[in-house]
């Protein structure tokens, strides 16, 4: 197989170049290598989440109660995932369903509640966490962690232009 064959990216762009010269693909390769990066990252990490019964969105809301201290109101939550509260709670309910959470009354605020952690979702969380992490790790394998920085950095400074509103989280 060509190494043109081998990077459809690469390809995307001399045919840009080719049919229409006046206009620079650069930005269309950069998002192109980003979207297909995160295809990649986002089967790999689907396939160590599955061994647990559970989905990247469900284990980004107990790993985002579990470094929170393990309860969080929806309003929080929601805000931490940068989900509206209708994703988050479809999510939470399949968790509480599964018995990984639940719902309690918000101590200070009667109408509120609270989203905790219950013993089997931080324990499920914490065995998953370290397949979780080690995935990862093997994802970023063929990087330096200087480069790993780097890329990091330049990937915050990225966001920073597109109005997410975590890009100045680090």
């Amino acid at each position: 197989m060509t190494e043109e064959a081998q990077d459809p990216v690469r390809r995307m762009v001399e045919q840009w170049n080719a049919r229409r010269p006046d206009i620079d693909p650069a930005p269309m390769a950069l998002f192109g290598r980003l979207t297909r990066a995160e295809r990649g990252a986002g089967a790999a990490i689907a396939e160590v989440l599955r061994p647990y019964g559970l989905n990247r969105g469900e284990f980004d809301v107990l790993a985002t109660l579990y470094r929170g201290g393990g309860d969080l109101s929806p309003g929080a939550l929601a805000l931490a995932l940068l989900l509206s509260p209708a994703a988050v709670t479809n999510r939470v309910d399949r968790l509480e369903r599964s018995g990984h959470l639940r719902r309690d009354p918000d101590p200070e605020d009667g109408r509120g509640v609270r989203i905790r952690l219950t013993d089997s979702g931080h324990d499920l969380l914490e065995r998953a966490l370290t397949d979780h992490v080690a995935g990862l790790a093997k994802l970023a394998a063929g990087l330096t962690e200087a480069e790993r920085d780097q890329l990091e950095a330049l990937l915050a400074k990225l966001s920073s232009g597109t109005g997410d509103p975590s890009s100045g989280l680090r």
